[in-house]
């Protein structure tokens, strides 16, 4: 290659694959003679864009290649099933390459993450860091599907618009009718309602609501035993993946290669689908120190490529941004040592108290599924990359009344606190209720109340009836008016309550588009059109004390 600064990008280069289809691939290095050091980069969102600076400008070589079946590359797409071996044999390549000194690294947010997982369980060997962002290690547990509810607008437009044909179509999705899309039924032929014809990985995806054969090949956590490069586990508050990125660093510390056990690292911001290049999310400003971790990437990887130890970038295992308090605060252990679990319970009149409940009246409401609650930001993945979506669905923290003035929606508020208050941690919701519907949806989402009114989301999650006993095994319908207990996780978070705060639970049975709607027959989900009014009954006395434990870290 020539060695001249103007001459040093090569843009086309076709990599063979083990079976023939080759993989375009941009290689940028540095100046100098070298051999480099390199970071791989392997998307399935066009390479072109990347040049790489932040590592070129370090002395580091940048490669960024198309995944088969995408932009430039041969091959047919097909989410994750190729990406192990290709990316096996696209290190292999780079380990033969006279500009490459035999250490390289890998990093990207999303589908780029879930390509640097793959690489790591494949054991190349001249793999020696990785930094997977804002990724699950289990997609069916929390990613295309949540607790059994299809996660509805992210897969749909994801595999529809995004990788539903070699190149991105997403850029068409306003000149649709997305709304009307999106209440298409049945919800297994909405690749034919958005134009896309027959799109089978989302066909595949909508119709396997189980977790099985269709949902092993994602659960790279399930392997993390294989692994023998330490990670640096980039996520979100307010994405769909923080307890995701939690429940991979204990994976790794229980099961993964002794040699690089204690060298795994986590990074949780205040960020949704992606490092933020600005201090606000929705409608909060974290403050200046937001930000102050957006170069975590090219220090860590720059790190672990010239041979420096985890502690070097960062000494405690757990780096954490405290929402509230606006502060980055390291942690040796999850869930933290001093956790104190509090509950506390829903109470008769829309209170939440630390006083269990005596003999009280269940609260009651009718979820109607042709007139859902809609989507009013959260923790979740869609993001302006889809467009005529995002508008409908943005993530992060905003004002939610007008969501809990609905009468479809439940809400529980504590007295106002009379100190500060920091929940550090996963959140869980325990709810005794029934339904006149043999399958329906519970959603539980936690507020922080402000003094002037507003309510701000924190986290939330849902709970699909049939899967109430084991998310992983047999659905079960329910009986009419029969009291069942729903345990529905609202991922984790990390929220300083301020005095003069409160903290407030709602109940509800939606949250549309982010998740499909609960048609309330029993039937199959993805091919059921037929809709009915289910009315919903929440207990809260002594024997069903529906509650919210929280993870209070300075009681």
């Amino acid at each position: 290659m020539p060695s001249d600064a103007q001459a040093r990008i090569r843009h086309s280069i076709m990599v063979t694959m083990r079976d023939g289809v080759r993989l375009a691939t941009t290689v940028c290095l540095p100046p100098g003679d070298g051999p480099f050091a390199v970071v791989l980069v392997r998307t399935a969102y066009n390479r072109t864009p990347a040049t790489g600076d932040e590592f070129t400008g370090r002395g580091i070589a940048f490669v960024t290649q198309d995944v088969r079946g995408r932009y430039d590359s041969g091959g047919e797409f097909y989410p994750f099933v190729n990406e192990e071996r290709d990316g096996a044999d696209t290190l292999d390549w780079l380990a033969a390459q006279p500009w490459c000194n035999g250490r390289v690294a890998m990093y990207g947010d999303s589908y780029l993450a879930a390509t640097s997982f793959y690489a790591a369980l494949s054991g190349q060997p001249n793999l020696v860091a990785i930094n997977p962002r804002f990724m699950a290690g289990d997609c069916w547990k929390r990613a295309y599907y949540a607790d059994g509810a299809f996660s509805l607008g992210l897969t749909w437009s994801w595999l529809c618009f995004e990788c539903g044909a070699r190149v991105s179509h997403a850029g068409l999705m306003p000149k649709f009718d997305v709304p009307a899309i999106l209440r298409s039924l049945p919800i297994v032929e909405m690749d034919e309602a958005s134009g896309a014809g027959i799109v089978q990985s989302y066909r595949d995806y909508a119709t396997c609501c189980r977790y099985g054969p269709q949902w092993e090949v994602t659960n790279v956590r399930a392997r993390f035993d294989e692994v023998r490069v330490p990670m640096l586990l980039v996520g979100g508050w307010y994405d769909y993946y923080a307890s995701e990125t939690f429940a991979n660093l204990a994976a790794l510390r229980e099961r993964g290669g002794a040699q690089v056990r204690d060298s795994h690292r986590v990074l949780i911001g205040p960020w949704t689908h992606g490092m933020n290049a600005t201090t606000t999310l929705g409608e909060v400003d974290f403050g200046p120190e937001a930000v102050a971790e957006n170069d975590c990437t090219a220090r860590w990887l720059e790190c672990m490529l010239a041979g420096r130890s985890a502690e070097e970038f960062q000494q405690a295992p757990i780096r954490l941004f405290v929402m509230g308090a606006n502060m980055w605060r390291d942690e040796y252990e999850w869930p933290l040592a001093r956790t104190q679990w509090t509950s506390y319970y829903l109470r008769s009149g829309g209170r939440l108290a630390l006083e269990a409940p005596g003999d009280e009246a269940p609260d009651e409401y009718d979820y109607d599924p042709e007139d859902p609650v809609p989507t009013l930001g959260g923790n979740h993945s869609i993001g302006p990359y889809n467009p005529g979506l995002y508008e409908m669905a943005k993530p992060g923290p905003y004002d939610q009344r007008t969501i809990e003035a609905r009468d479809d929606v439940l809400v529980y508020t504590s007295e106002v606190l009379d100190r500060d208050l920091e929940v550090t941690g996963p959140v869980s919701v325990t709810v005794f209720a029934s339904s006149s519907a043999p399958d329906t949806d519970f959603v539980a989402r936690l507020v922080d109340v402000h003094p002037d009114g507003r309510a701000i989301n924190i986290t939330e999650g849902v709970i699909r009836a049939r899967f109430r006993d084991d998310v992983w095994g047999e659905p079960r319908l329910m009986e009419l008016g029969v009291d069942y207990e729903f345990t529905i996780d609202l991922l984790a978070t990390s929220n300083l309550f301020r005095a003069g705060h409160r903290i407030r639970l709602q109940i509800t049975s939606s949250c549309f588009p982010l998740w499909d709607r609960n048609l309330n027959t029993g039937s199959d989900p993805a091919t059921d059109t037929e809709m009915r009014v289910a009315h919903q009954s929440v207990c809260h006395d002594r024997a069903r004390p529906s509650h919210v434990v929280l993870p209070i870290a300075n009681a």
